[in-house]
């Protein structure tokens, strides 16, 4: 598996990968392309694609900051799921001195709790935190979402870390009143 920024250039795996992100997350949990466009101009932000030769297996999409990695979004290709390719990405993510940090939707339905299986089976660790995810888009709401680390549990400082970096940060790529 080989990972590869992604280039608005290159037309068509371009729109392999911007298709699964549409496909893969709701509305609300998704930028606007010009957004994505413009957070793919920040260093920090690490919008990348995976692939086994010319065949997308999925997407990977980070922040990096300090001695941090928020873990954005993640998605497999639907016919490739339950293969391994998302624990490769995750080995792939982990691999670096960085405490990694994502959220995921609170345990409400079967769905929830098998992807926090597949998140702590990775060696992540259910924080006691609880985050407000600011959305995407206007005409969408805030989402209590819960806290995920690896490779330990972080601070209470980490946790106000990675706070001020989403909603000081990150939330300028989203869309804002007035564009």
């Amino acid at each position: 598996m080989e990972f590869f920024r992604i280039d608005p250039k290159e037309q068509e795996r371009w729109q392999s990968v911007w298709r699964l992100y549409e496909e893969s997350f709701p509305v609300a949990e998704r930028r606007k392309m010009e957004d994505h466009l413009l957070a793919c101009t920040d260093e920090r932000f690490y919008p990348l694609s995976s692939w086994e030769g010319n065949r997308l297996t999925g997407l990977l999409f980070f922040w990096e900051w300090d001695n941090y990695r928020y873990l954005e979004h993640l998605a497999v290709v639907p016919q490739l799921r339950g293969q391994g390719y998302g624990s490769e990405m995750l080995r792939y993510l982990r691999d670096s001195e960085h405490t990694i940090i994502l959220e995921i939707d609170p345990l409400v339905n079967e769905l929830s709790v098998r992807r926090l299986q597949f998140y702590e089976r990775a060696g992540f660790t259910l924080t006691p935190y609880r985050f407000l995810h600011l959305p995407y888009r206007l005409e969408a709401q805030p989402q209590e979402l819960l806290i995920l680390s690896y490779p330990h549990m972080i601070t209470k400082e980490a946790h106000h870390d990675f706070l001020r970096f989403v909603n000081e940060e990150v939330i300028r790529y989203c869309e804002q009143p007035g564009e």
